[in-house]
């Protein structure tokens, strides 16, 4: 027995009522006729409780930085998981637990608008809070909470507009196969795998990416190194649940599915903006799959052998910061990008990544048209360890425009570190603070 709500729309208000359902055989079999497949397709039949719906309009409060303030879902699939999460709800009996955890992040008072063939509406209200991750949806006084999965469904509708949810079986299969919900598809793209996984100093991470993912994939039986140098497409899901608990605070899943000559041959899990790296599809990260840290991991993959490499790895640690503040100042990407870590530079590939490609192309733009480095410093008020070193530095930046910063003399706190001994010293990250 479960307890679950009903919706019936029928009336000029939304009704739901608890009550308690029977798992029974012919339950199944029923679920089963309101699930229709071809050869290829996960295909959505929308049970009757929910076939006169022809839209859902929600009206948001905050937008956030990634929607519009007006959401419009006519989507017959899209609409199916709506109303099933509303379904899947139960009652809140205790308003407290909810309101204590309302805080300032809160986004309360948006109205969600189900429109019927009819052209009858029934309106609700609903808010929650991104902090906490909770949330109530109040239907004429009466509320109930659904799973926070609905919330963020909803907040990553915008962002997503032009999302596909006719989505194939065997991706609809794979997923579940490890408790992931695909929701729909949101891009397809084509990229050539690099001819190997040696990353060479100053080239762009995209080795380091695929290195990493398929550490990832080859957890769950796909390798897809024999694929390297082909053309393969890169298909990239919306995920419902969200990433394991080990990774907070990222919480937002997709799913990549690597195809060639349509099969797949490779998949994991990737967290979009800002940092990408995530698990596998059985939630394993790199160190559980690996048995290695970044820095041990990383070596295997370090072209020794590369020019630069070679160059950088003999200086000490004030001349790598010296040689990447001067590349700066001459705009030269790749000795800029050679004097980092690999830790440090795989951020290139998802700062502020726009979530509909799989990571951010090599056009670098450091806002930046000079920096003459003036100062440097050892700072010895960290006790960071015998393998990382911190310096403060004086820097006269010119700036294109001024976003988080004026023109003139700044200091900034370098960290450097050695990721690999035979690498040596490499800046691991720069900041406005120790």
């Amino acid at each position: 027995m479960k307890k679950r709500y009903f919706i019936i729309l029928f009336m000029s208000t939304v009704l739901f009522l608890v009550g308690c359902r029977t798992i029974e055989k012919n339950q199944a079999s029923s679920q089963q006729e309101n699930l229709n497949y071809d050869i290829q397709y996960h295909m959505y039949k929308t049970p009757d409780e929910f076939k006169d719906i022809i839209k859902i309009e929600f009206m948001l409060v905050d937008g956030g930085p990634h929607m519009a303030n007006n959401i419009l879902v006519t989507q017959d699939k899209k609409i199916y998981d709506i109303m099933s999460m509303i379904e899947e709800s139960e009652p809140l009996t205790d308003e407290s637990k909810i309101n204590d955890k309302m805080s300032g992040m809160a986004r309360e008072n948006n109205k969600m608008i189900i429109t019927k063939v009819d052209g009858s509406k029934n309106e609700m209200a609903f808010s929650y809070d991104t902090l906490y991750e909770v949330g109530y949806i109040d239907i004429d006084g009466e509320k109930i909470k659904p799973d926070y999965s609905f919330f963020r469904y909803v907040y990553e509708l915008e962002e997503y507009t032009n999302s596909d949810t006719k989505i194939e079986q065997r991706i609809v299969e794979l997923f579940d196969k490890y408790n992931w919900t695909v929701d729909y598809k949101i891009n397809t793209s084509t990229w050539k795998l690099p001819e190997n996984l040696k990353h060479k100093a100053g080239e762009y991470p995209i080795k380091i990416y695929w290195a990493y993912n398929n550490e990832l994939s080859k957890k769950i039986q796909f390798d897809f190194t024999g694929y390297l140098g082909r053309d393969v497409v890169v298909e990239i899901y919306r995920l419902r649940e969200q990433l394991p608990e080990f990774m907070k605070p990222r919480r937002d899943a997709r799913g990549i599915v690597l195809k060639y000559d349509n099969k797949i041959i490779g998949a994991y899990i990737d967290a979009g903006r800002h940092y990408s790296f995530a698990c596998s599809l059985d939630r394993k990260g790199l160190k559980e799959i690996t048995g290695k840290q970044w820095d041990r991991w990383v070596i295997d993959y370090i072209d020794y052998n590369d020019d630069l490499e070679i160059e950088l790895s003999n200086m000490g640690p004030e001349d790598i910061i010296k040689e990447y503040f001067n590349a700066l100042d001459k705009n030269d990407t790749k000795k800029m990008l050679a004097c980092l870590t690999r830790k440090n530079l795989v951020q290139y590939l998802s700062t502020n990544l726009n979530n509909h490609n799989l990571f951010n192309d090599d056009k670098i733009d450091n806002n930046i048209k000079s920096a003459k480095l003036l100062d440097i410093e050892e700072f010895t008020g960290m006790d960071n360890g015998s393998d990382i070193l911190e310096y403060k530095v004086e820097v006269d930046f010119d700036f294109k425009k001024s976003i988080t910063s004026e023109d003139g003399i700044a200091s900034r706190f370098v960290i450097m570190k050695k990721e690999s001994e035979k690498s040596g010293w490499r800046i691991d990250g720069i900041g406005t603070g120790p």
